[in-house]
């Protein structure tokens, strides 16, 4: 119920406790003890006799409508689902079990999209947490078939990020790059992050969820927590965009660049992406399971036509399928 509540309250405006409670048929009693729980979001409310609540921030909440009337045209057919939840534990956790349990059918292409306002678990790189404060970025994760095998998906991350960067760019957005193979960065701050969870036959079929976060309009407070340099798209162009609006800009691109991956591979957007390669020739650290602690030193190339990393070693040049990069300059100066 105090989400009913916050959606009245989302303006910004004040609205009187008398009032509040007539629209939710409770009694101001009611109205009162759910204002803690708004709270408790991480939201600041003020509260004045007389005049009644109001948000310090207004919120611009997700709306399944508004973003399905947002979609391109030649795309809404795609969407089988798009499922908004006020609080989850992780968006990608939800969709993996009701894939799991045969909940959720996945055919033609079509795709199934979660959204939360917040997430208490958000998953971000090598079991990192996702902070996800309410209501003021993005987290989605969505959900598809591929008939090309596993095998054939490695730049798959890389692309999902190039849409996200085409997206943002077009919203005024500049001197944005990509970190190999999903981080999209401004001035090397963290934006967003794109996770996959990838599972199926080698050869086959196969299903993907391919997680997004993305930093709108962030709370600071709760980001107070996050270990590493980060930025809003408020920050970056002084407002924040409309989220269903955008939300719906970036499931179309998502969902047209990997209709068009499917068909011709990482081979078609390697070009495009070198663009935005954040980190080539930069000396780096780059770290794998197989190779923990020790990171491997070396100047980044580029990538090959499958998005594998190409790295010149003291080995000589070697190509890398996975793992994590950092900055080898950025790490010495911290330390």
């Amino acid at each position: 119920m105090h989400f009913e509540l916050l959606k009245l309250l989302a303006d910004g405006k004040f609205h009187s406790g008398e009032k509040l409670a007539a629209t939710l048929k409770v009694s101001r009693t009611a109205i009162w003890k759910m204002i803690p729980k708004i709270q408790e979001l991480g939201l600041e409310l003020h509260s004045i006799k007389g005049k009644g609540y109001k948000l310090v921030e207004p919120l611009n909440l997700l709306n399944e409508e508004s973003i399905r009337k947002n979609i391109a045209e030649g795309s809404q057919d795609k969407f089988s689902h798009i499922e908004i939840f006020q609080n989850i534990d992780s968006t990608s956790s939800y969709v993996m079990s009701i894939l799991q349990n045969s909940q959720l059918k996945l055919t033609g292409n079509k795709v199934f999209v979660c959204l939360a306002e917040q997430q208490s678990a958000g998953k971000g790189r090598r079991g990192r947490p996702w902070v996800s404060p309410y209501g003021c970025n993005l987290y989605l994760t969505i959900a598809r078939e591929f008939n090309t095998g596993v095998s054939e998906l490695e730049g798959l991350s890389l692309v999902v990020a190039l849409a996200v960067v085409r997206v943002l760019t077009r919203n005024q957005v500049q001197e944005l790059g990509i970190k190999w193979p999903n981080d999209v960065l401004w001035q090397g701050k963290k934006l967003a992050g794109i996770l996959l969870e990838i599972s199926g036959d080698p050869t086959g079929l196969a299903q993907v969820l391919i997680g997004l976060g993305l930093n709108i309009d962030a709370n600071l407070k709760v980001m107070a927590d996050v270990d590493q340099a980060w930025v809003d798209i408020k920050t970056i162009s002084g407002s924040a965009p409309d989220r269903n609006e955008l939300t719906a800009e970036l499931l179309t691109e998502i969902t047209t660049i990997i209709d068009e991956f499917e068909r011709k591979g990482f081979t078609a957007f390697k070009t495009e992406w070198e663009n935005f390669d954040a980190l080539r020739h930069q000396e780096v650290e780059l770290k794998t399971h197989s190779n923990q602690p020790a990171g491997i030193i070396g100047k980044v190339m580029g990538v090959n036509e499958q998005g594998a990393l190409i790295l010149q070693t003291e080995k000589g040049v070697e190509t890398f399928h996975g793992g994590e990069l950092s900055p080898r300059l950025l790490k010495e100066r911290n330390q």
